[in-house]
């Protein structure tokens, strides 16, 4: 086999049966998904983080990512600067696309390029897009073909039965996974509004800072330290419920640290104050 002929077993999405462009999707999901732990587990964390949104070992922006190469012009496989300019528009607007759809429906960017020079919306960035230019190439010339040899190695029973299971697992963990995004959005919502009902009890009052969630709680806090019989007591509960622990925000916080909303900004700042604390708190026991 020469390795410089490997391209030649690569075909367009049109001509590959659905069981193995499916299993292409999640083994680059797996793939990425070891990258984002790697990487942020070396480099920043020091530990191991379950980087994505997937409880499972999956990242499908990453499986998106490999599997769009195939639905590129065929003329295009065996070249190189073409390729990587294809694969870099391409995959960056396939980030960009998820970025958008995301905020539309969660009200939050879940991740943000703002602080790299170029970079658009914070939804991608020149660097990035690069890498993605870079895995094009390397996927259709190298990576692609070898998954499609081993395949086809495998078997066509083998294939759609393996398929058929890991689509159903996947579902599974698709259905969970949406459930705590929805979770997630209504604990927002509703601390927003909680934060509305404070301006409403106590915004006439010269004690209470409403410059932001963080300064309306802590205020009306201290303030029912020297005067709780004007402070509504399930108020109160409210407060310390808040700053009891929220796994699920938690959760998603921990995997996504560039986290951002406009629509939520007081409140995943808020979440994101606790986290630092107790996360600063357990370091020190």
């Amino acid at each position: 086999m020469n390795i410089l002929n490997l391209v030649d077993y690569v075909v367009p999405v049109y001509y590959m049966p659905f069981p193995k462009f499916f299993l292409l999707f999640i083994i680059f999901s797996f793939v990425g998904w070891c990258c984002e732990v790697t990487y942020v587990g070396l480099f920043f964390e020091h530990k191991f983080i379950n980087r994505g949104f997937l409880n499972g070992p999956l990242c499908p922006i990453y499986g998106c990512g490999g599997a769009v190469l195939l639905f590129l012009p065929q003329i295009l496989y065996k070249t190189w600067i073409p390729l990587f300019f294809a694969s870099m528009i391409l995959c960056s607007a396939v980030e960009y696309f998820s970025s958008w759809v995301l905020e539309k429906m969660f009200h939050t960017l879940w991740w943000d390029y703002s602080h790299y020079k170029v970079n658009l919306n914070g939804r991608i960035c020149l660097l990035n897009s690069v890498l993605f230019g870079v895995m094009g190439v390397v996927g259709i010339h190298f990576a692609i073909p070898l998954v499609l040899m081993f395949l086809n190695w495998l078997g066509d029973t083998v294939v759609q039965i393996s398929s058929i299971l890991i689509a159903v697992l996947l579902s599974v963990d698709l259905i969970i996974t949406i459930r705590r995004l929805v979770d997630f959005n209504a604990s927002m919502e509703k601390l927003k509004a909680f934060g509305e009902s404070l301006k409403d009890h106590y915004g006439h009052e010269e004690w209470f800072r409403k410059e932001t969630l963080l300064d309306m709680i802590n205020s009306v806090r201290q303030h029912a330290l020297t005067d709780k019989s004007k402070i509504n007591s399930n108020i109160i509960e409210r407060i310390e419920k808040i700053r009891g622990r929220n796994r699920n925000v938690e959760r998603f916080m921990k995997r996504f640290p560039t986290l951002k909303s406009k629509h939520y900004r007081d409140e995943i700042d808020l979440y994101a104050r606790h986290l630092k604390e107790r996360l600063e708190k357990m370091n020190k026991n």
